[in-house]
């Protein structure tokens, strides 16, 4: 019985050392204000509405946002961009001029056009919203093509349909899209949540 133990022991040892230890979390965070514009090129910050929280560790992204004060029981894009909150532009695509929608993130196809294309965030009842994804496509603080930090995640007025904007027949300009921006916030990389 005490030789079963010791075995067990030895075992239980030699799978933790198998395991591997994770890498160290970097973080990032944008407040999200409503922004209004009149020409469609500039933008003004408006009101807080929502937050997004960005953590890298062992090569994948979590992105959670969470909003509110929305129209309530509506459905909203969201991108990442390159430029200022207030000077947007174009998508980000990871430096690339190319579609991703044949690119595999976390073992999947990320069926987007755009490295950057985040979904549509649900908004309920109340006008609150949550959205969580996780992808190996971005990373925080590498200084890299796939470094998400000081881009700026913009919600649109609409929702999409990214996987029909794969289409073959589909165009993918990444200069601009019909779907106003109706809110966004600054990838700070460094902080946690903000609120």
């Amino acid at each position: 019985m005490r030789l079963l133990s010791v075995f067990a022991l030895i075992l239980s040892v030699l799978s933790c050392k198998d395991e591997k230890d994770p890498g160290p979390k970097t973080f990032a965070a944008a407040d999200i204000y409503w922004v209004s514009t009149e020409d469609g090129e500039t933008y003004t910050k408006g009101d807080w509405m929502g937050n997004a929280a960005f953590t890298y560790q062992d090569g994948v992204t979590i992105l959670e946002v969470s909003v509110s004060n929305m129209e309530p029981n509506t459905a909203h894009a969201m991108h990442l961009h390159q430029g200022t909150l207030e000077e947007p532009g174009r998508h980000w695509n990871k430096g690339r001029f190319i579609a991703f929608c044949d690119s595999v993130s976390m073992g999947r196809l990320w069926l987007k056009p755009f490295a950057g294309d985040i979904g549509n965030i649900q908004v309920d009842e109340e006008g609150s919203g949550n959205f969580t994804i996780q992808t190996d496509l971005w990373s925080l603080g590498t200084g890299d093509a796939s470094d998400i930090s000081g881009t700026v995640l913009f919600i649109h007025h609409k929702s999409e349909d990214f996987t029909n904007e794969c289409d073959p027949g589909h165009s993918h300009d990444p200069s601009g899209h019909a779907n106003a921006k109706i809110a966004g916030g600054t990838v700070v990389l460094g902080s946690q949540l903000l609120r």
